[in-house]
């Protein structure tokens, strides 16, 4: 559908327009009709024609100050002017108001209706581009928080920027060089400086996670993370490298109302923590004041410079390693990780040592967070195979890494201490018989009951007195003398029925567990098995 608005003050001139518009397009065009200049600019208000056909030489305001008046509120129309005069002058100022062409009267039906189909055609393609171009907006709207968690992660995990950093800043159109972390931090009730219940709570900001994104870039213009655990990373960018005084209140101030309206929107405690200024290959830096800001700070909007713990490396160390020995202590797996991560960062960078030095502080660290899960009951299974793996550990990264898997699997040595073994192997046992038909793997059933397949392997065999493979192949095995005595079946339906896709590999293990083939255990030869 196009609207096509028709302006002169001649009615021979209007009725054939608009019947030449009506035989030539038919039920494609809607034509509203103006005698004067004024009455084309009122009515263009409310009918927002795609096209305009205007005669210069009205009453009042003339055609071409019409024009200008209506592109000024629909710059998308196509106008045409139409006169009986033959003035260049009037020509050159109809083009440089935007103006299609310029067609003197009397009008030839051919040339009108070419006109007015090539402004159908150029309508129709920005139309198409407008369509196409929603599309990818809209797509990118989905893209986007997948391309902002991607950048805040390479700057809060030390080593990442540099390989990926760059890209994701051209990605975003950043094109600041520095940066502010803010942590945003919820739970049920403030426990001191810490805020209570993080697991319960972070669950529920799941659900809530868009309002929260969306009302921090209310606030701010910022980059922000998927949530983990019960926090948010947001990324602030900045112009210049250091935060003059006056700005740092504003900042604060902004955080601060941030707070408030995400306590609204979610229905719990939300705190923030901030860091400094800093180029984006250090934002590790600002990524780790920002995490002290939020364990140290009492109030709801806590910047670094505003902490004394800021300059007390030996007080900060101190609280980190609480944070981790709370969380692993807790068997919470995921917040281990994130723990043990800062704190071996910050080991690295804060600790102007060697290489062995610097392992040495992580095994120190290691070795208490052993000696607690012990005390507790628990039993880390590789504590000799961790231990060792830090020491050989050649690079810092490597030594990062062999660290937080260290604690990650004492978290999980809690986890399972904290359930009934017996309990787990059960519902593991369970889960085999319900699914032994399809492809299930160890990984999925120690998945299923919440544990990591090294110490589901090992618990299994303890509790079941064989291994994983052996009890789901009995289970197996079990169903298909089952299944052939009863005689009803194929050999290949007993294969499929038994969890087995292959008659070949069927065939062979069953041998192999019974002393028989499928075939000759049917036939009757193995009655006595």
């Amino acid at each position: 559908m196009y609207k096509i608005l028709i302006a002169d003050d001649e009615g021979i001139v209007t009725d054939s327009l608009q019947y030449i518009i009506e035989k030539n397009f038919g039920s494609e065009c809607q034509v509203a009709i103006a005698k004067n200049g004024r009455q084309a600019i009122e009515i263009a208000e409310s009918f927002q024609p795609d096209m305009a056909l205007l005669d210069i030489q009205m009453p009042g305001i003339n055609g071409l100050k019409a024009m200008e008046e209506i592109r000024a509120q629909n710059p998308r129309v196509k106008t045409l002017i139409l006169t009986a005069y033959d003035n260049f002058d009037y020509a050159k100022e109809a083009l440089r108001l935007g103006a299609v062409d310029y067609l003197m009267k009397p009008i030839n039906k051919k040339v009108i209706v070419e006109r007015l189909t090539g402004m159908m055609h150029t309508i129709d393609q920005e139309r198409q581009k407008r369509r196409d171009d929603l599309l990818v907006k809209e797509k990118m709207e989905a893209v986007i928080p997948i391309i902002e968690n991607g950048f805040v992660i390479s700057l809060i995990i030390q080593n990442e920027y540099e390989d990926s950093g760059e890209q994701y800043r051209s990605l975003l159109n950043l094109e600041e060089d520095y940066g502010i972390i803010m942590a945003l931090e919820w739970g049920n009730a403030r426990e001191g400086a810490a805020m209570g219940n993080p697991v319960g709570s972070g669950v529920l900001a799941h659900k809530y996670y868009g309002k929260m994104s969306e009302l921090v870039k209310v606030y701010f213009r910022a980059f922000v993370s998927g949530i983990m655990g019960n926090k948010m990373i947001c990324v602030i960018p900045s112009v210049e490298p250091n935060l003059e005084y006056a700005a740092r209140l504003q900042l604060i101030e902004k955080a601060r109302s941030l707070v408030t309206s995400l306590k609204h929107a979610v229905g719990i405690d939300f705190k923030a923590g901030i860091g400094t200024v800093r180029p984006w290959e250090d934002m590790f830096d600002s990524y780790q004041e920002a995490l002290n800001a939020l364990r140290h700070g009492m109030r709801n909007v806590n910047h670094i410079d505003d902490l004394v713990v800021k300059d007390n490396r030996e007080k900060q160390k101190q609280l980190m390693e609480q944070m981790v020995l709370k969380a692993v202590s807790m068997g919470m797996e995921h917040e281990a990780r994130q723990e043990a991560t800062v704190f071996a960062g910050w080991v690295f960078k804060n600790q102007a040592s060697a290489l062995e030095e610097e392992k040495l502080q992580l095994m120190e660290m290691l070795l208490l967070a052993r000696r607690m899960v012990q005390d507790q009951g628990g039993a880390p299974v590789r504590d000799q195979e961790l231990l060792s793996a830090l020491l050989a550990a050649g690079e810092e990264e490597t030594a990062r890494q062999k660290f937080v898997a260290a604690m990650v699997e004492l978290a999980q040595a809690v986890v399972i201490k904290n359930q009934e073994p017996d309990g787990i192997i059960t519902r593991a046992q369970d889960y085999i018989r319900q699914n032994f038909r399809k492809d299930i793997s160890l990984e999925e059933v120690a998945r299923t009951v919440g544990i990591s397949p090294y110490y589901f392997s090992k618990l299994f065999k303890e509790e079941a007195g064989m291994n994983f493979t052996e009890y789901l192949t009995g289970i197996r095995i079990e169903t298909a003398k089952r299944l052939l005595s009863e005689r009803e079946l194929s050999i290949k339906q007993v294969c499929v029925d038994s969890g087995y896709a292959n008659p070949n590999y069927f065939s062979r293990i069953f041998k192999k567990w019974v002393g028989i083939t499928p075939t000759e255990f049917r036939d009757g030869v193995g009655e006595d098995h």
